[in-house]
């Protein structure tokens, strides 16, 4: 994420105070909101900015006071059979909706092996690889899949039709962390973009195309333009399945049907589709064993030889897992800019807005 000089490290609870207060001060239950809240600040922990407090808190704040998202969400089942649900979040808080619907999921896999919960009239619910730890809590494997408004042309276009589309799969592992992919079927996100955006600081060349399908290095265009898919073609080719499995399957929206992305908070709602999927590693071995098994070909990969000039290799999440210790003692880091946006929140709603860390560390 790029931080501007002026920004400052702020202690994790003390923005978990901030944020739950603010989602109270607009309607939401102390319980939805302590889970919204805990979705966020894991985001920003683990170094997910983009999808922490950083880039939507005031969005969905904005969302919900303009009538667009309901601060009280309900949950209804629309289908059911024992490992499988279709359910209705009622245009209720993204996070509500996606949490329990893991939970479905991870209760219908102890008892069948596996279960897939599919959701529609949900909203944006944060980072995906938040709802597969779950499933790791329970010595399970998890995939996730949602959708969300245009912002990719297909392959070869330059007519956003598809979304970023993330997809999130979590591993259990024994000594080793347990593997979390958690990615955009993109580049990069949308919402980097925007924090780029934000702070008029140009974007690398490669992430997105202009208006006229041209490739550029300026947010604002890239923003009114389309963004790339990742691996060409065959990121276009899997943001188009997720799109299915997750839009289409649920019978929420997909495609261009969206009427706006999440910053615009007078448009409708967004009525978003996601799939959680859990399946019960026990279902095919013993679980210590897996987990021993996990460990070994974790090490293998990361004991390889490695290219020149590079120091380590990762697995997929050990990256995040590591920033999240180190945020946990240093704070996480905001913007110049989302800090002035917090105070005027604040103010606004008439809540406190903490102090940045006492050590004053400031971003970099």
């Amino acid at each position: 994420m790029p931080v501007g000089p002026q920004g400052a490290h702020f202690q994790p609870e003390a923005l978990r105070t901030f944020a739950e207060a603010a989602f109270r001060a607009v309607g939401v239950p102390a319980s939805d909101a302590a889970i919204t809240v805990d979705n966020l600040i894991e985001a920003n922990l683990r170094g997910v900015d983009t999808h922490g407090v950083t880039r939507v808190l005031v969005p969905y704040l904005r969302r919900i006071q303009k009538g667009m998202m309901l601060p009280v969400t309900e949950v209804s089942v629309l289908r059911e059979r024992p490992s499988t649900a279709l359910l209705d979040g009622h245009n209720g808080i993204g996070q509500v909706i996606a949490s329990r619907a893991m939970q479905l999921a991870i209760q219908k896999a102890g008892v069948t092996g596996s279960a897939w919960v599919s959701v529609c009239h949900s909203n944006h619910f944060g980072a995906a690889a938040y709802y597969a730890q779950m499933a790791v809590q329970h010595d399970m494997v998890a995939m996730i899949a949602t959708n969300g408004p245009a912002a990719v042309a297909p392959w070869g276009g330059r007519q956003p039709i598809l979304s970023t589309n993330p997809i999130a799969f979590a591993v259990p592992a024994g000594s080793e962390p347990p593997v979390i992919l958690d990615m955009a079927t993109t580049v990069v996100s949308r919402g980097r973009i925007n924090l780029f955006a934000k702070q008029n600081l140009e974007i690398p060349w490669g992430w997105a195309l202009d208006e006229e399908g041209r490739p550029t290095n300026n947010p604002h265009a890239a923003l009114r333009g389309t963004l790339l898919p990742m691996a060409g073609y065959k990121g276009y080719g899997l943001s188009l399945i997720v799109d299915l499995l997750s839009g289409v399957l649920s019978g929420a929206n997909y495609g261009m049907h969206f009427a706006g992305h999440l910053a615009e908070y007078d448009r409708p709602p967004h009525n978003v589709g996601s799939l959680f999927a859990a399946v019960s590693v026990d279902s095919f071995m013993d679980v210590d064993r897996f987990k021993e098994r996990v460990d070994v070909a974790l090490r293998e990969i990361k004991e390889s030889p490695r290219a020149p000039e590079i120091d380590r290799i990762y697995a997929p999440g050990e990256i995040e897992f590591e920033t999240r210790q180190r945020r946990l003692q240093e704070g996480i880091p905001l913007p110049a800019e989302v800090i002035s946006d917090f105070r005027s929140l604040a103010t606004e709603l008439g809540i406190a807005f903490p102090d940045a860390s006492e050590d004053g560390s400031a971003c970099s």
